[in-house]
């Protein structure tokens, strides 16, 4: 398998965040103030604040995708996007200072300064943060830490809300003598530029490019927006960015005038109310990446911005003069719509890598000058439409508001935004990128992106010098166009032989890993002949016969999958069916049904590996331990399984896991105990690992992209580095198996034929070298499609209905 990506640090999460917060000492006052401070400081109407912030907008749809061309074409020995955090830090902050200056001009002129500056401001913050936000694609290939690292930063991006709601006024009125002061907003600005300039530095130093795109050709430009365009997830990412930042800015740019207007005595409660909400947003945030990992980033985002919809809506029917509930009200909708926006800019990450996966091309600053744009331009929404809806509501500055312009103020904060939210909800719903997929890219691109020769070759001696006489090199010569690629697989002896140990052992591991992970290089299409294929099922029929060590064993049938209430009748049944081939069934669950499994399975007269199965409900867990518990007491299972992959899935902590298995083996002491994981884990988790009594390794080589003749090999290295952490104790190998239908991974190719033989090699080795196999699985479980693509339903060797498929 590919080598594993180091995981981002704290301090790089935590370097990379702080330059969203350099950002948003611009964003927010943008947001919050910008708004007030042309119609009430500068002295534009609203109307031509609305026009001037949707006019100065139309030319980012050529500068912003410019500006992320010329990023991602961009060579330092700084990386591509990092040094524009150098670069462009200062032009930030000056062109930000000139925005909120006014100069002694004729009216016309003012209009023409505000223009200029403003369109001056924006290009400077797409040329650094079109590159900051780039940069969260290329600091890590892997997806959930890219939403990790998202999650920092905008945990991060939110505090400079308390600077600027607690200070801009103060200071605006410090410098110049009152909150309307020219001077007073300019030097306010001048501080918070200054701030932005240290931190944007300060990113710059704490941070890496680790995901190194192919080098641009000069003329690729066109290529690229062929790319984006086509790039469908990207298209509706976009327009869901367009209304996700409609939402927030239109509410954003109106809170101060509902605070200042509608809501009595409102400008003493408006910094404390949006430092709740900013509050809010942070907590929001902070569990915005295990609720991504749970449920997906595309599902989850589509739950939160539509609960922020609703309760947005029903922020319209707030009383103005009940401040608890308004106050309540604005922390709730921050808190439900606080994750939709880390997730998005982790989603734009995902688009870079689907359009690389697709075209083999990348270009990430182009995809994330795309996230800037929607961001800009859903502020000229915001700010534009704000702007325009003053104005149709009758707003003028300094003066008492009339009815209607107080009930177009909340219908802007409750009714209008809701729309856009339901927008974003919508649009997303029709983009295919859900999390299986993102999974499935990252690993592909992790094997393209391996650097192997055009041709790999190796004799047993140059591998392991002191273990070569325990090695069997077996060569496997595909042709992949021209010319041929001979890669040489030593596999250990372990049978009779002593498997390497030590260093020895690590660079076998290595090398095998190394090998494999050139199977999208490696792997070809094979024709089998009849001849051969009749041989395999007579291969096939006859290993049947001569009896399998176990089944992983589940009773669904077509249309049932977890949450389904099997019978025993159906249990019964589909155990009649593997109990003539196999002495052991491997079950996965205790509830639902599946409690009745050992024993009527023990009744047949096979053994049982019964499994618990466990998963972040807690509630559910206890369920499970209990029925595990009074399984074992009622003498129906032979060996326990107290979990599984719940390490890789990230579910539970390893302190947790190992509470559980203490439990278990207190309560039922006379049968050993276990758990289930992929074979490395047991690698690195040592304390869990010594914990259980027999260690049950899930072995796929297939799920590594391992090409089918040198699969066995590769599942004999993951043995033997399994029994390497073992510590003399038991191992099982609890999973294992070869898809017959679907789509290839890397080198590993489901067909009907490699599914046969890696069957026929599995149980032969087993058999000859006392090897305890469950093998996955005796049947199809079709709604597996859902979680692991569409192999995820073609393991079994008997198909939905309960007919053997190889006859």
């Amino acid at each position: 398998m590919p080598s594993e990506t180091p995981r981002l640090t704290v301090g790089e999460k935590v370097g990379y965040g702080l330059g969203d917060f350099a950002s948003n000492m611009f964003w927010q006052m943008f947001s919050i103030y910008i708004a007030k401070f042309y119609t009430d400081v500068f002295l534009l109407s609203a109307a031509a604040m609305g026009t001037m912030m949707l006019v100065t907008r139309m030319a980012d749809a050529v500068i912003d995708p410019l500006i992320g061309t010329i990023a991602d074409r961009t060579n330092t020995r700084w990386g591509h996007f990092r040094p524009y955090l150098m670069w462009m830090a200062v032009p930030m902050a000056v062109t930000a200072v000139l925005a909120f200056t006014t100069p002694d001009f004729s009216p016309t002129g003012k209009v023409i300064y505000a223009y200029v500056t403003l369109s001056l401001m924006m290009v400077a913050y797409s040329a650094i943060n079109i590159p900051y936000s780039a940069l969260l694609g290329v600091l890590t290939p892997d997806s959930r830490d890219r939403t990790s690292a998202s999650t920092y930063r905008f945990v991060l991006a939110f505090l400079p809300i308390f600077l600027i709601v607690y200070t801009a006024v103060p200071l605006a009125t410090y410098f110049g003598g009152s909150e309307n002061s020219p001077y007073g907003w300019r030097m306010t600005m001048t501080v918070y530029a200054a701030i932005a300039v240290v931190f944007f530095l300060m990113t710059f130093l704490f941070t890496k490019e680790r995901v190194q795109p192919e080098p641009k050709e000069e003329g690729a430009l066109r290529e690229d927006l062929k790319d984006l365009l086509a790039n469908r997830p990207w298209v509706i990412l976009c327009i869901v960015g367009i209304a996700a930042l409609t939402f927030s800015n239109i509410r954003g740019a109106v809170l101060v005038y509902y605070f200042d207007h509608v809501v009595p005595n409102g400008k003493s409660y408006f910094s404390q109310v949006m430092s709740t909400g900013a509050i809010a947003f942070i907590l929001g945030v902070m569990v915005t990446s295990p609720l991504a990992k749970r449920f997906g980033k595309r599902r989850f985002y589509m739950v939160s911005m539509g609960v922020t919809a609703v309760i947005t809506l029903g922020y319209y029917f707030v009383p103005p003069n009940n401040i608890p509930l308004v106050w309540a009200g604005h922390g709730l909708i921050s808190f439900c719509a606080a994750p939709t926006a880390p997730l998005v800019w982790a989603m734009y990450a995902d688009t870079a890598d689907y359009s690389e996966w697709k075209s083999g091309r990348r270009a990430t600053g182009l995809v994330f000058s795309a996230a800037s744009f929607a961001q800009k331009f859903g502020w000229a929404i915001g700010g534009g439409g704000a702007g325009w809806l003053l104005a149709y509501f009758g707003y003028l500055p300094n003066v008492t508001l009339s009815p209607r312009t107080v009930q177009g103020i909340i219908l802007m904060v409750s009714v209008i935004p809701a729309v856009a939210a339901v927008i974003a909800v919508v649009g997303l719903w029709f983009s295919e990128l859900d999390e299986p997929l993102v999974q499935q890219i990252g690993a592909d691109l992790a094997a393209r992106r391996m650097k192997q020769p055009a041709t790999v070759a190796t004799v047993a001696s140059a591998v392991l010098p002191t273990a070569s006489a325990a090695l069997a090199a077996t060569t496997t010569v595909v042709s992949v166009g021209n010319p041929v690629t001979r890669v040489s697989v030593e596999s250990a002896a372990w049978g009779g032989g002593r498997p390497p140990s030590g260093a020895d052992a690590a660079r076998f591991s290595q090398w095998v890993s190394r090998a494999v992970s050139s199977a999208p290089v490696l792997a070809s299409s094979v024709t089998v002949t009849s001849e051969a294929r009749d041989s395999l099922v007579d291969q096939f029929r006859a290993t049947l016969a001569s009896g399998v060590h176990g089944f992983c064993f589940s009773p669904y049938v077509a249309g049932q999958g977890p949450g389904t209430i099997v019978s025993a009748e159906q249990i019964a049944a589909r155990l009649e069916i593997v109990r003539p081939y196999t002495q052991w069934i491997r079950t996965f669950s205790c509830t639902d049904g599946h409690e009745h499994t050992p024993r009527l399975a023990r009744r047949l007269g096979m053994k049982t590996l019964v499994g618990a199965w466990l998963g972040t409900d807690r509630a559910i867990n206890e369920r499970e331990i209990e029925a595990a518990i009074a399984i074992a007491r009622a003498g129906d299972a032979d060996l326990l399984a107290i979990g599984n992959e719940v390490l890789l899935r990230e579910e539970l902590s390893e302190d947790e896991l190992i509470g559980y298995l203490e439990r278990v083996r207190a309560a039922v002491p006379d049968v050993p105990v276990g758990y289930v994981d992929a074979y490395y884990l047991f690698e690195l988790h040592p304390r869990l690992t010594a914990a259980c009594d027999v260690i049950l390794t899930n072995c796929y080589p297939f799920w590594e992209g391992c090409p089918r003749p040198q699969a066995l090999a590769y599942m004999q290295d993951m043995l033997c580095r399994t029994r390497a952490v073992a510590g003399g104790k038991r191992v099982i190998i609890s999973e294992t198996g070869w898809p017959h239908t679907g789509s290839a991974f890397h080198g590993a190719v489901p067909s009907p034929e490699n599914a046969l033989q890696y069957f026929v090699d599995t149980c032969a080795w087993g058999a000859r070298d006392g090897i305890e196999i469950f093998y996955f699985a005796a049947f199809d479980e079709a709604w597996k499609v859902g979680a692991e693509g569409d192999v995820g339903a073609y393991w079994g060797l008997w198909d939905t209905d309960g007919r053997l498929k190889y006859e």
